[in-house]
C-alpha cells in the first residue's frame, strides 16, 4: 500500500454539502456514498457532510444520499464544482411524490447482477416475511402467503431435490453486515439412517418444520423494518464468502422515524408491527424500536396447523465523534410450527416446533482520511438459539424386540409391548459467531483511480444443545435397516471454526475515451481445514452514451455445516435369533451389534463457478438489461449408501415353561447385508440462463410505467458419479457372484421459460397507486435420464468389485443386475398458463396508507387431468385477498 500510494499525483479536494428536509431542518445520520471511491460517510446533527479524497482524472463525481423515511437522491458533480458546497433537500417517501419506484429494479451496485428492492417496492407488496417480496425475483413466481412450512431462496438454478437444498444453503442472508448462518443447525434425526433429504422430524400430513441441510428459513425474517434489499444473482464480491449461489442483503431501519403501526390479514394470516425511532438527548445518536406479531393458521375452521412468529428489535445508532459512527443491535424472536392433536383421529399425533432466538450485533465505522487508510469498517455479530422439535404418534402393534447398548458383540436384548406413544424429539442450541473488519483506501495510479479495500472474516459455529433424545422403551422407527435410534449429545462435539481475508480493488479509467469499471478481488477461505483461493471480478463498459456492456467471474465456496461433519454414530443390531412366546421369560432375542462412527473430516467445501455477460442501454424513457450466465456447481453435498455384510451363527432355541429358555449354536450360519448412508461430495450441476428485463417510465397521459421481466434457465445435474445398489434377494446367496451392482450416477434435464409483466399506475395527486403484475409459464421441463440401466460393474460377497467392460445379456454372472426400466422419463408443462395479481394502495392524508392485494384476481383455474396416471394437477392457486392499513403519528 506504500508503494502503490507513492504514485499519487494530484492535491485532494473536499467534497462537502448539507442535508435538509422540506422545511429547511438539517438532517442528521443521512447516508452519504460517494460511488467512485466506494466511501460512506454521515450527516452530523447540523446535516453536513464531506469527503476528503484524490480525484485523479475523474470529470464527474457521484452521490448517493438516502435516509430512513425519505426519498433518496442521486447527483452528479461536474469537476468544475468540486470544491463547491452542495444544498440538498429530501422529500418524506410519500406517494405524492411525482415519482416513486415500487417495483424492483436492475442497478450495478455490489454486483453486475443486483436487483434492488426500495423501502416503497417492499411496502407496495404487502409482505409478512422476506419470502413475499423475492417471490418477485425475475424467473420466480407470485404466489399467496405461505407460512404452513419452511421456505428458503434459491437462485440460478433448476435441478430440485438434493440440488435445490444445496442452492439455498450457498445462497448468503446478510442482515444490516452480518451473515446469517444456518451452519450449526442439528435438527435432524440420524443421517446415516434416514439420510440428509429423510433424516427430518416430520408431522403426519404436514410435513417437517426444520431446515438442517438448506439455508435459512426466511419466514422468520419481517419485512416490515427493512429499507432496502439487494439480491445479487451472479458473482458477488470478495468481501462475502460461505456461499455459492448469490447473497441477499438486507439493511433495516436506523434513525429518527415516526411512530408506525401496520395490520395486515390475508385469508387466516394476520400480522401487526409497531416501530418507531427515537431521537437521543444530546449527541447520544438515534434509538430504533420495533415489534411484529404474526399468526397464520392453516384451516381455520379447524385450526389443528398453526405457525406463530414474535420478532422484536432495538438498533441505537450513534456519532461517537465526528469520524466515528456506530450501530449497536439487539434482536429476539421466537417461532411456533404447532400441529395440534387432533381427537378425532384417535392416534395421538402431535408435533411441533420451537425456536427462540437472541441476536447481538454491533457495526463500527471510522472515517480516518490518512494517507495509507482513509476508512475502517468493523462488524460483529452473536447469536444464541433454542430449538426444540417434538412428533408423537401412538403405535398398536405386535410386541417389538429391542436392542439399545452402546457396546459391540452379541448379547440379549429384550421386548417391548407394541401399543405405546411414540416419540421423535431433539433439542439444539446452535451458536454462531460473524466477525468482519475492512481497511478502506483510496489512491491514484496514473489515471487509475482505485478503490481497495483489505479485509478479514471470521465464522464459528456450535450447538450446545441436548441432541437426539431417545427412549429405547418407545421407538418412533424400531429395527428399520436392522438399525434403532441412541440419543446423541451435541454438547460434546467440536464448534466449526472457517476464516478467511480478502483484497478487493475497484478502479476506473478511460477505454476509448469512455469510462471502464472494474472491480476485481481475490478471496482465500479455510473451511474445513480445506484452503481455496476465490478470484472474482465484475466489470462494466459505456460503449456509447446509452449502451452498455458488461461481464463477470467468479469462484466461490459454501463450508459443510455441522450436521454433515458430525453425524451420529450408525448402530446395526442384527437380530440373530427371535423367538417370542408371548411370556417376556421365555422369550429369546440374540442381537449382534456394531457401531460405525462416521469420519467426515475430509468433507470438502461445496464450490461454484460463474461467467456472465449483459448488455444494458438506458434513456430518458426506456431501460433495458439481458444478461446471460454459465454457473457450474461442484461438490455439492449428498449421500452415499455404503453395504456392509455380516455373517452370524445360526442358534437353536430350548423352550422352558415360565424360565429363562436355554440356547445353542447349531453349525448353520447366515448372511445379513446392511446399508446407512454417509455424507460425500458427489452432486454437480451445470447451469445456464438468460435474463432480460425491460423497463420504462411514466407515461404522462396515462401516468402509467411498465415493467417486463423474461427468465429462461436450464440445468444438467447429476446425483453422484456411480452408485451401488443391492440385487435381488433371490440373488444374495451362494448360487450367485453378483451380490451388488455398480451403476452411473443418474442424470436430470430441467428448464423453465417464464416472463412477468408488470404495470403501475401512479396518480400523485390522490397519492393512489395500482400495481398488475402477471406471472406466464410459458414451459416447464424435466426429464430423468435412466441410460444407467445397465451396471458397469458388480460386487461379490466379500464386496470385491469387478468391472463390466461391455455388458452381456448372456453372462449369467451379473445379467440379472440389469433394473428394469430403460426409458427416459420426462415430464412437460401441458399448457401455456399465467397468474394475475393485482394491489390497489391510497394514502389519506400524510399519515395512513390502505392498500388491498388479490393474487389470482380473476379466480382462473388451470388444471390438467392426465389420462395415462388418472390425476389432476393444479397449476395456479384460489383467489387470495389480502389488506393492509399503516399509520405514522
Amino acid at each position: 500500500m506504500l508503494s502503490l500510494h507513492s504514485y499519487a499525483q494530484k492535491s485532494s479536494v473536499n467534497i462537502r454539502g448539507s442535508v435538509r428536509d422540506e422545511q429547511n431542518k438539517p438532517l442528521d445520520f443521512v447516508t452519504v456514498k460517494l460511488k467512485e471511491a466506494d466511501r460512506v460517510t454521515y450527516t452530523d446533527q447540523e446535516g453536513k457532510f464531506n469527503f476528503n479524497l484524490n480525484p485523479g482524472e475523474l470529470k464527474t463525481l457521484s452521490l448517493s444520499i438516502a435516509m430512513v423515511g425519505k426519498a433518496g437522491k442521486d447527483t452528479t458533480i461536474l469537476l468544475a464544482n468540486f470544491s463547491k458546497e452542495l444544498n440538498i433537500i429530501l422529500q418524506n417517501l410519500t406517494l405524492k411524490l411525482e415519482e416513486v419506484q415500487i417495483t424492483e429494479e436492475r442497478k450495478i451496485l455490489s454486483s453486475n447482477s443486483s436487483i434492488l428492492f426500495g423501502r416503497q417496492a417492499i411496502e407496495q407488496i404487502q409482505a409478512f416475511s422476506l419470502a413475499d417480496i423475492l417471490n418477485n425475483l425475475p424467473g420466480k413466481t407470485i404466489t399467496p402467503p405461505d407460512l404452513q412450512k419452511p421456505l428458503s431462496i434459491t437462485l440460478r438454478g433448476q435441478a430440485s431435490g438434493l440440488h435445490s437444498l444445496n442452492n439455498s444453503m450457498g445462497v448468503a442472508i446478510i442482515l444490516d453486515d452480518i451473515q446469517q448462518s444456518n451452519n450449526a443447525n442439528m435438527q435432524n434425526l440420524n443421517v446415516g439412517k434416514y439420510g440428509m433429504a429423510g433424516s427430518g422430524i416430520t408431522s403426519k400430513n404436514y410435513g417437517g418444520f426444520d431446515v438442517p441441510f438448506s439455508g435459512i428459513d426466511i419466514r422468520e425474517i419481517p419485512a416490515d423494518n427493512i429499507e432496502s434489499i439487494e439480491v445479487i444473482s451472479g458473482v458477488a464480491p470478495a468481501k462475502y464468502g460461505d456461499l455459492t449461489d448469490g447473497a441477499v442483503i438486507i439493511n433495516r431501519k436506523a434513525g429518527r422515524t415516526n411512530y408506525q403501526f401496520t395490520s395486515r390479514i390475508n385469508a387466516s394470516t394476520t400480522n401487526f408491527s409497531l416501530s418507531k425511532g427515537f431521537q437521543l438527548p444530546g449527541k447520544s445518536g438515534a434509538l430504533n424500536l420495533s415489534l411484529n406479531y404474526l399468526l397464520s393458521e392453516q384451516d381455520p375452521s379447524d385450526p389443528l396447523k398453526s405457525y406463530k412468529r414474535i420478532s422484536t428489535g432495538l438498533m441505537w445508532t450513534t456519532k461517537l465523534s465526528k469520524a466515528i459512527k456506530n450501530t449497536f443491535s439487539i434482536d429476539y424472536n421466537t417461532r411456533l410450527d404447532n400441529v395440534k392433536k387432533d381427537p378425532d383421529v384417535g392416534q395421538d399425533y402431535m408435533t411441533y416446533a420451537k425456536t427462540r432466538n437472541l441476536s447481538i450485533s454491533n457495526r463500527t465505522s471510522i472515517q480516518i482520511n490518512g494517507p495509507l487508510v482513509k476508512s475502517l469498517d468493523f462488524s460483529a455479530g452473536y447469536s444464541s438459539a433454542f430449538q426444540e422439535t417434538y412428533d408423537q404418534q401412538y403405535l398398536n402393534g405386535a410386541p417389538k424386540a429391542i436392542a439399545d447398548k452402546d457396546t459391540i458383540g452379541l448379547y440379549q436384548g429384550y421386548f417391548i409391548p407394541g401399543n405405546y406413544v411414540a416419540v421423535d424429539h431433539v433439542k439444539g442450541n446452535p451458536k454462531n459467531l460473524n466477525g468482519n473488519i475492512s481497511l478502506n483506501n483510496e489512491f491514484n495510479t496514473g489515471n487509475l483511480v482505485h478503490r481497495l479495500s483489505l479485509g478479514a472474516n471470521v465464522y464459528y459455529s456450535a450447538n450446545n444443545g441436548q441432541g437426539v433424545i431417545v427412549d429405547p422403551t418407545t421407538p418412533r422407527w424400531a429395527n428399520q435397516k436392522y438399525q434403532n435410534e441412541r440419543p446423541y449429545d451435541y454438547e460434546s462435539l467440536p464448534a466449526v471454526f472457517n476464516y478467511s481475508i480478502y483484497l478487493q480493488d475497484g478502479f476506473q479509467f478511460d477505454f476509448l475515451k469512455r469510462p471502464m469499471n472494474v472491480n476485481a478481488g481475490l478471496r482465500y477461505d479455510i473451511q474445513n481445514n480445506i484452503g481455496t483461493l476465490q478470484p472474482r471480478v465484475n466489470m462494466n463498459y459505456d460503449l456509447a452514451k446509452n449502451f452498455g456492456i458488461n461481464a463477470a467471474f467468479g469462484l466461490s465456496t459454501k463450508s459443510p455445516g455441522l450436521s454433515l461433519r458430525y453425524p451420529a454414530p450408525v448402530y446395526f443390531d442384527i437380530p440373530v435369533h427371535n423367538s417370542y412366546t408371548g411370556y417376556d421369560i421365555e422369550s429369546l432375542f440374540l442381537v449382534y451389534t456394531d457401531k460405525i462412527v462416521p469420519d467426515n473430516s475430509k468433507l470438502k467445501p461445496g464450490r461454484s463457478s460463474q461467467l456472465e455477460f449483459g448488455l444494458t442501454y438506458k434513456d430518458n424513457f426506456f431501460n433495458t438489461s439481458l444478461t446471460s450466465y454459465y454457473k457450474q456447481n461442484k461438490d455439492g453435498f449428498t449421500n452415499r449408501n455404503n453395504y456392509k455384510i455380516y455373517t452370524t451363527d445360526e442358534y437353536t432355541y430350548v423352550y422352558h415353561q415360565g424360565q429363562r429358555p436355554d440356547y445353542f449354536p447349531n453349525g448353520k450360519q447366515k448372511d445379513w447385508i446392511t446399508s446407512y448412508s454417509s455424507s460425500v461430495n458427489d452432486l454437480s450441476s451445470n447451469n445456464f440462463g438468460i435474463e432480460w428485463i425491460i423497463s420504462t417510465k411514466k407515461i404522462p397521459a396515462i401516468q402509467t410505467s411498465f415493467n417486463l421481466s423474461n427468465s429462461f434457465g436450464y440445468s444438467s445435474s447429476k446425483s453422484a458419479l456411480e452408485y451401488t445398489q443391492k440385487a435381488n434377494e433371490n440373488y444374495t446367496n451362494d448360487n450367485y457372484k453378483a451380490w451388488f451392482g455398480v451403476y452411473k450416477g443418474k442424470e436430470t434435464d430441467n428448464y423453465t421459460i417464464t416472463s412477468k409483466l408488470s404495470t403501475t399506475t401512479h396518480i400523485p395527486k390522490l397519492g393512489f397507486v395500482v400495481n398488475l403484475r402477471a406471472d406466464i409459464f410459458w414451459q416447464s421441463y424435466q426429464r430423468i435420464l435412466n441410460d444407467s440401466y445397465l451396471p458397469i460393474a458388480w460386487l461379490d460377497k466379500k464386496m470385491v468389485r469387478h468391472e463390466i467392460p461391455v455388458f452381456y445379456n448372456n453372462n449369467t454372472d451379473y445379467n440379472y443386475l440389469a433394473l428394469n426400466s430403460k426409458a427416459e422419463s420426462a415430464t412437460r408443462q401441458p399448457f401455456v398458463y399465467s397468474n394475475l395479481s393485482m394491489s390497489v394502495a391510497k394514502e389519506i392524508g400524510k399519515n395512513i396508507k390502505m392498500s388491498l392485494s388479490a393474487n389470482n384476481v380473476f379466480n382462473i383455474r388451470n388444471r390438467y387431468y392426465n389420462p395415462r396416471t388418472n390425476t389432476v394437477t393444479n397449476y395456479t392457486y384460489p383467489v387470495s385477498v389480502g389488506a393492509e392499513l399503516s399509520v405514522k403519528f
